[in-house]
C-alpha cells in the first residue's frame, strides 16, 4: 500500500506515553544538553564537543513507535485501523519500564539519542511483530530491525558520546518511568516548521 508523498495521511502505530512519564524525560534531555560543557567525562577517553544542533523531542510528543506506516491513502485509514484493532483484540495488558540511554547507530557517531526499555522490551517487540504481520497483508513492508525506544533527540551532526558512557549509566534506571499498556494507537503525524503534531486517529484497546 502506498501513496504519493503529500497525497496521503502520514501515520504510524504506537504506544502512547502518559504525561507524568513524559515529564520525567525532560530533566534527562536537559542534562544531555549540558554534557560536553562540563567536567563530567574522562578527557583521557577523547575530546567531546558540546551536544549542539539537536532537535529535541518536545514534551507531549514522546511515543513508542511500533510501526511507521508513511503516507496512507485517506480511504485506506479505516482498513488499517481495523487491522490494528484485530491485533489489539489478541493482546493482554502489560507494563514497561524505561531506562538506559543509547544512540543510533552508535554512541560514537549518534544520529538519534534514545531512552530504552529496561523491563518489557520482549513483550513490546512481540507486539510490534504482530502489528507487522497483520499490516503485511495490506501491502506494508515488514520491519526487520525493530528496537523499542523513545526518541529523546535527533542530531544534525554526530558528536562522539562514547566518553560519556559512564555518565549516561546514571539513567539506567529512571524512577517512576513505568507505563501500564492496555491499548495501541494509530497516530497521524503532521510535520511543521516548529515541530510535529501528533493526532490519534484510532485508539485500539486490548481485549484479551
Amino acid at each position: 500500500m502506498s501513496a504519493a508523498k503529500g497525497d496521503g495521511v502520514r501515520c504510524f502505530v504506537a504506544i502512547e506515553i502518559p504525561k507524568p512519564v513524559q515529564a520525567l524525560l525532560k530533566p534527562v534531555q536537559t542534562r544531555l544538553q549540558s554534557l560536553g560543557k562540563s567536567r563530567d567525562y574522562d578527557h583521557r577517553d577523547g575530546v567531546l564537543s558540546p551536544i549542539r544542533k539537536v532537535s529535541w523531542t518536545k514534551p507531549g510528543n514522546f511515543h513508542l513507535t511500533l510501526k511507521f506506516l508513511g503516507d496512507v491513502p485517506p480511504e485506506a485509514i479505516g482498513v488499517v485501523s481495523e487491522a490494528v484493532e484485530n491485533v489489539a483484540a489478541t493482546q493482554h495488558p502489560f507494563s514497561i519500564e524505561f531506562g538506559g540511554i543509547g544512540a543510533f547507530p552508535t554512541l560514537a557517531r549518534p544520529r538519534v539519542i534514545w531512552v530504552g526499555i529496561k523491563h518489557g522490551a520482549a513483550t513490546v517487540s512481540n507486539l510490534a511483530k504482530a502489528v507487522n504481520l497483520d499490516l503485511k497483508h495490506l501491502g506494508f513492508p515488514t520491519d526487520n530491525c525493530f528496537h523499542p525506544h523513545l526518541t529523546l533527540g535527533r542530531l544534525r551532526s554526530p558528536v562522539n558520546l562514547q566518553p560519556l558512557k559512564n555518565v549516561l549509566r546514571k539513567y539506567d534506571t529512571i524512577d517512576g518511568a513505568t507505563v501500564s499498556v492496555n491499548e495501541i494507537t494509530v497516530m497521524q503525524s503532521q510535520l511543521h516548521s516548529n515541530g510535529a503534531i501528533y493526532t490519534p486517529l484510532n485508539v485500539c484497546h486490548f481485549s484479551a
